[in-house]
């Protein structure tokens, strides 16, 4: 006998001499709307963010940054399945929501704010002008030095990088390559002035820096360059140049003696070598507007500081703002010396007999070279003379060269008075001596009765 299946035994009973009882309808499942999330939450970032926008069942998701509601309107609007991913690397304002295509989630609205870049790091350009035109620049970090590459033939920028720091002070200072060895190394070449960046990892807003502008032999904006070259047919031995930029009145009764050797001292500096007869030099950051230039060899005499300057105050030269200004120089060949004897009468008295002996050579084109050249006395037993010997290097040949004594008899200033005496082509003061100079050393005593 066949036996029906058990579903077909349940059916039977179920039913009646009516047939089977009718079903009751089942209600439409209620879908609810979306629920939104996005990671992470709106506020600072650095560097890079990547937003994630889910939702709790499948969706699409829409979105702008152009200040529209995507639920009204298409234009300027994204739209994705979730859960979807975003990348900003600026400050944006995001409008976001998701359907289900029957309901809607909430709108969110949120905005995420560009501190700066990635935490612990600094990144800018080294800006450098001419002067390190077609040589090695670098950039150093508290000391430490490290290579951009070798510059073209015209001004430009280097890129530059540094992460992983740590929170504190970080002192950048750019470097080109002045002497050609394909090192950088402080003190020998050129380096432009040192820019501090302070990092605070603990507040985005601090824990990086962008944008740093690092200058090397250029200027900032507004401001002008002047550079050139000093050319040097016989560098003297211990002696380097300094190049001064002073106010256009300065050697013309403008500027105090003292503040004046201050700034011939505390110019930009340039080391000198034997075998070296052309320097470039570059003065950057200059306020627009007439200035003289001044170069000047520095070094120690007999009794002080030697200084051996060129300047022309009735040429002033033009400084223009963003511009480079170029102006060269050239000292001589002529080294000048020769034996001082001043007289018992006008000799110093007291312990410490010292002076300064000062030439000059005016020119109406080229200006004035002015030597200070400073002398140690000592003092003939027998005559109660004061005697002592001077030399001067670097002396433009086929000149007129003036020649005076000072000295610090009677509590005078030997230093000040001869730097007023030289630099005033128009003073009245006679010199001691006067020699005719031609393109070899020359010889001349002085004798101060």
């Amino acid at each position: 006998m066949r036996t029906l299946p058990l579903v077909g035994l349940m059916l039977l009973a179920a039913c009646g001499p009516q047939g089977p009882f009718p079903l009751e309808p089942v209600p439409n499942a209620i879908v609810p709307a979306p629920t939104l999330t996005v990671t992470p939450k709106p506020g600072p970032f650095n560097g890079t963010v990547t937003l994630t926008i889910a939702s709790d069942q499948k969706s699409t998701v829409f979105w702008s940054s152009d200040g529209s509601d995507p639920r009204t309107t298409s234009r300027g609007r994204t739209e994705a399945d979730a859960p979807a991913t975003l990348t900003l690397d600026k400050t944006t304002s995001l409008k976001i929501f998701a359907s289900n295509g029957g309901k809607d989630s909430e709108l969110f609205e949120g905005t995420w704010v560009r501190a700066g870049g990635p935490v612990g790091s600094i990144s800018g350009t080294v800006v450098f002008g001419a002067f390190c035109a077609n040589k090695e620049i670098g950039i150093g970090r508290n000391g430490n030095i490290k290579k951009l590459g070798k510059a073209p033939m015209m001004a430009g920028t280097f890129p530059f990088t540094y992460e992983g720091l740590q929170s504190g002070t970080h002192r950048l200072t750019a470097y080109c390559d002045r002497n050609g060895d394909g090192n950088l190394t402080p003190f020998l070449d050129f380096n432009g002035d040192t820019v501090n960046v302070a990092l605070d990892l603990t507040d985005p807003f601090k824990a990086s820096a962008e944008g740093v502008k690092v200058f090397v032999g250029a200027s900032g904006t507004g401001l002008g360059t002047l550079r050139g070259t000093i050319i040097l047919p016989k560098p003297p031995p211990l002696q380097n140049l300094s190049m001064s930029v002073l106010p256009a009145d300065a050697l013309m009764g403008g500027l105090d003696p003292q503040v004046l050797l201050q700034q011939l001292q505390n110019g930009y500096r340039i080391f000198t070598t034997p075998m070296d007869t052309e320097y470039p030099y570059v003065v950057t950051d200059l306020q627009p507007g007439r200035v003289l230039p001044v170069p000047s060899l520095i070094g120690f005499g007999g009794g002080g500081i030697a200084i051996n300057l060129l300047a022309n105050p009735l040429s002033p030269t033009l400084i223009e703002a963003d511009k480079e200004t170029v102006k060269d120089f050239a000292f001589g060949p002529v080294t000048l010396s020769g034996n001082i004897t001043v007289a018992s009468a006008s000799a110093p008295t007291g312990g410490l007999a010292f002076g300064i002996v000062a030439a000059r050579i005016v020119s109406i084109q080229d200006g004035v070279q002015a030597i200070l050249m400073p002398v140690l006395f000592t003092r003939d037993p027998m005559t109660m003379d004061a005697r002592s010997t001077y030399s001067g290097a670097a002396l433009k040949a086929n000149q007129t060269v003036t020649l005076r004594v000072f000295t610090n008899a009677a509590g005078a200033n030997p230093i000040t008075d001869a730097l007023t005496w030289v630099v005033n082509p128009f003073s009245s003061t006679p010199g001691h001596a006067t020699v005719n100079v031609t393109n070899v050393d020359a010889t001349r005593d002085i004798v101060i009765p």
